[in-house]
């Protein structure tokens, strides 16, 4: 892992929340793993204190694309960061990443959760396996991500809970669809991951937690989960990738 101070190449909106940003990172774009994650400053000030955790949803070259919904004041301001600009980074982070074997791979998306697979489905495809997204969201106007499905060729389901877009329900429902050839690898809220635990074979379910994190390394202790073992699990550091036997929610 290394800390940088990276070239901002774009930072554009894809939905009413979702924005993309293109970062000049070579050295961990040709490192980085599926399932692994950047800390970045984004402030040129110490406010709000500390770094943010983001999945590196997508590599082309030497550039992370990092995809990320504006929810709170810190990435209200990684929005505000024009093209040109430079930021500081830290990683790849995470040492867990996605299990790779099997033919078959199903990846379950709930809202920004789904910029926790994409850079997986890509790594997939390109070793031969088969792969399908499920991706579902409060309404289409949260679909943020839809158009990188398509623009990648991916096959995949569009779930809305409003209905207005693609299936009304939730990305659950998908799941009885696929049989049990297939690996199921899940990033989004908490509900949701609960809900495919109660639906899919431990052992073939991997699911990317999300959790607040100050450093990113191991040393804060502020995204431990409680492990199946009476153990404790820090998100950052023995995950962010865990089977789903290996977690309690």
């Amino acid at each position: 892992m290394k800390a940088l101070k990276v070239k901002v190449l774009k930072n554009a909106p894809l939905s009413l929340r979702t924005y993309v940003m293109e970062l000049s990172a070579p050295d961990i774009a040709h490192s980085v793993k599926p399932g692994q994650f950047v800390m970045l400053k984004v402030s040129h000030t110490n406010d709000p204190i500390g770094r943010r955790a983001f999945a590196v949803g997508d590599v082309r070259g030497d550039n992370l694309y990092i995809f990320y919904d504006v929810v709170g004041r810190g990435t209200y301001l990684l929005s505000s960061l024009p093209e040109g600009s430079h930021i500081e980074l830290f990683g790849p982070l995470g040492k867990r990443t996605f299990e790779l074997s099997g033919d078959k791979h199903l990846l379950i998306g709930g809202g920004i959760g789904i910029a926790g697979l994409t850079l997986l489905g890509k790594e997939l495809r390109k070793e031969g396996k088969k792969v399908f997204f499920v991706y579902g969201a409060k309404g289409k106007e949260h679909l943020g991500l839809k158009s990188w499905l398509e623009e990648e060729n991916f096959e995949h389901l569009i779930f809305t809970e409003d209905g207005s877009e693609g299936r009304k329900g939730l990305v659950t429902e998908a799941v009885k669809e696929f049989d049990r050839s297939w690996t199921v690898s899940a990033c989004g809220p908490k509900g949701m991951l609960k809900s495919l635990k109660n639906l899919v074979e431990p052992s073939r379910l991997y699911l990317s937690l999300e959790s607040r994190m100050a450093c990113g390394w191991g040393v804060c202790l502020g995204c431990v989960v409680k492990g199946t073992q009476g153990n404790y699990l820090r998100v950052c550091y023995e995950g962010p990738v865990f089977r789903a036997d290996e977690v309690c929610l």
